[in-house]
């Protein structure tokens, strides 16, 4: 015999249709000392890390901590002409799945100001989805050695794919049509680069245990060095007529059009 949905309930398992996603996320302002000292990926992991008195990647059941970084306008270089190379950073957005304590980066004038908001947010079969996320996308491939190794794509075509597919693992459904994105760019790290893309997409939520818990984990590679953090926020249509998902917060309501 099956159990029903209201069944499950009354045992205390989780309901199969609806997941809940419960975050903190903080505007960090990096003091302009900050930001020039901070142009490598692993300078903003140490400082995120510094700012939290533990490892950036420490992770536990309820997620990982996440950043992605707002960025000065990114320039070109004739030697990379397939990606722009990203400005300086001037803000990060942390995700934690506790709630932080900046203290340490405001007493040494790391930071000029903070603003952390706690995020609650129910998301049901049936939902639908407005994504925005700096990503990494990488296929493994074979070198000319025949030696297997990561190569980040670059096409618009080639992109959309792989974004279409890792929603589709995290529970999402997509079209084609559904996604945006911006042209690359590419950020120093330790001496290399890796290349970023900011996409945005509107999907249909069809497992959305698996997609809360892509919003507390992230998405593909490079999380440590700022790629993959997922921001979500229920369609127009959905934030109408679903009052009972909570707001987000007034301090970073702007979230999703002001920062990558």
């Amino acid at each position: 015999m099956t159990a029903s949905t209201h069944d499950l309930l009354d045992i205390g398992l989780p309901d199969p249709q609806q997941a809940v996603l419960q975050v903190w996320r903080s505007a960090l302002t990096l003091a302009p000392l900050t930001t020039a000292a901070c142009t490598d990926a692993h300078r903003l992991h140490q400082l995120v890390e510094r700012g939290l008195g533990t490892p950036e990647t420490t992770a536990d059941r309820n997620g990982r901590i996440l950043f992605t970084a707002a960025r000065n306008p990114a320039v070109t270089n004739s030697r990379h002409p397939h990606a722009l190379d990203a400005g300086p950073p001037h803000t990060l957005l942390v995700q934690t799945p506790s709630p932080p304590d900046w203290t340490a980066l405001l007493s040494s004038n790391a930071i000029t100001g903070t603003t952390t908001q706690g995020v609650l947010q129910t998301w049901a079969t049936g939902d639908t989805a407005e994504i925005r996320t700096v990503a990494c996308p990488l296929v493994s491939r074979n070198d000319d050695t025949g030696k297997r190794r990561r190569a980040p794509l670059i096409s618009p075509d080639e992109c959309g794919a792989w974004l279409r597919d890792r929603l589709h693992k995290a529970g999402c459904k997509l079209a084609p049509h559904d996604i945006t994105m911006e042209p690359p760019e590419r950020i120093q790290l330790r001496g290399k680069a890796i290349t970023l893309r900011l996409f945005r997409a509107t999907a249909t939520i069809y497992d959305p245990h698996a997609f809360t818990h892509l919003l507390a984990t992230g998405l593909g590679h490079n999380r440590a060095w700022g790629a993959g953090l997922v921001l979500a926020r229920p369609t127009v249509k959905e934030r109408q007529s679903q009052q009972s998902i909570p707001a987000q917060g007034p301090a970073l309501r702007q979230e999703m059009s002001e920062l990558p």
